[in-house]
């Protein structure tokens, strides 16, 4: 028995991949490019399959070969870079998605995950955010992950594959480089001794989630017993309701007393991700498959990301 994580050296793909190899399972790791600061502590213990999700023979190969029985499909093209590039966003993100469904449906694996994201809501989503609010996404990364909710849906009912996927907040860890995700440089800023010039002002809020949590995250809804994925696609979240710009500066100056962090007047920039306001509810993961996150307020976000920080400097590129 094997796990796969498709995007296994990127940020949540290898952070997954410490956990899984803590708790003595067989990993495979599957990505296009292999960054190996990330994952050489445990090296040894898993196996890297270089491959594209937008291929299907790499995809298939890699299921097959392996003996996969699980899959963590965390791989994709992130948010900016699918809208600079949106064919190339479709053939890894929507392509790719329907290459790891087949393969698991035609190598009988026996479960799989999506990581999804809050960018499938989009417009006039209001304050509060369930299970069951209309998904209208807008930009292409949103419409991508919308369509994947779907198709893992239809393979559930039409095959019995069992599927089951999570939709982000947004992720906070060391060396989240997407631009215009503002919190990660704030902290990091702070850690290394730099002042920061944030991209939002003082009173934009945010749904954030840890990247620990983000991670135990997908392996707790994989391992859920079948018959409890009622919902199949959940909301997972952090802190509840949004966080504050202020309130993220005003905890990191409770670990890093000198930081200086220095907020946009006037308006947000246009580059940066849109403020949240109210709850990402996620009472259907709370109630369906026991989701607790471990760090469920700013002040141990933060302490979590500044540990990570100063623990694993080389993991995280920080060195």
């Amino acid at each position: 028995m094997a796990s796969l994580i498709t995007g296994g050296t990127g940020l949540i793909g290898a952070e997954l991949a410490h956990l899984l190899v803590e708790a003595g399972e067989e990993v495979v790791l599957f990505s296009r490019t292999m960054r190996e600061k990330r994952i050489d502590d445990i090296g040894e213990k898993v196996k890297w399959v270089q491959g594209d999700l937008g291929i299907w023979s790499h995809v298939l190969s890699a299921v097959k070969d392996n003996k996969i029985t699980e899959i963590y499909h965390t791989g994709s093209m992130l948010s900016f870079v699918s809208e600079r590039d949106p064919q190339g966003s479709f053939r890894s993100n929507v392509m790719g998605s329907f290459h790891v469904l087949e393969a698991a449906r035609l190598f009988d694996v026996k479960r799989i995950m999506f990581t999804s994201s809050i960018a499938t809501f989009g417009l006039e989503i209001g304050e509060n955010v369930t299970d069951t609010t209309i998904q209208r996404p807008t930009a292409i990364y949103g419409v991508g992950k919308l369509y994947c909710e779907g198709l893992g849906r239809f393979y559930r009912n039409k095959y019995g594959l069992d599927f089951r996927s999570i939709r982000y907040a947004a992720v906070v860890g060391p060396s989240v480089k997407t631009p215009g995700h503002w919190v990660p440089p704030m902290i990091e800023d702070a850690v290394q001794g730099k002042p920061h010039d944030s991209l939002v002002t003082e009173d934009t809020g945010t749904w954030m989630i840890s990247l620990r949590d983000a991670a135990r995250a997908a392996h707790l809804v994989l391992q859920a017993p079948r018959e409890k994925i009622k919902m199949v696609n959940y909301n997972v979240s952090g802190p509840n309701p949004a966080v504050s710009a202020g309130e993220i500066g005003a905890a990191i100056k409770k670990y890093i007393p000198g930081a200086v962090i220095r907020f946009k007047q006037g308006q947000s920039d246009a580059g940066a991700h849109h403020g949240h306001r109210g709850r990402l509810d996620d009472s259907y993961a709370r109630k369906e498959w026991g989701w607790q996150p471990e760090h469920p307020n700013v002040d141990r976000i933060v302490a979590a990301f500044i540990e990570d920080m100063r623990a694993h400097p080389h993991r995280y590129g920080l060195a």
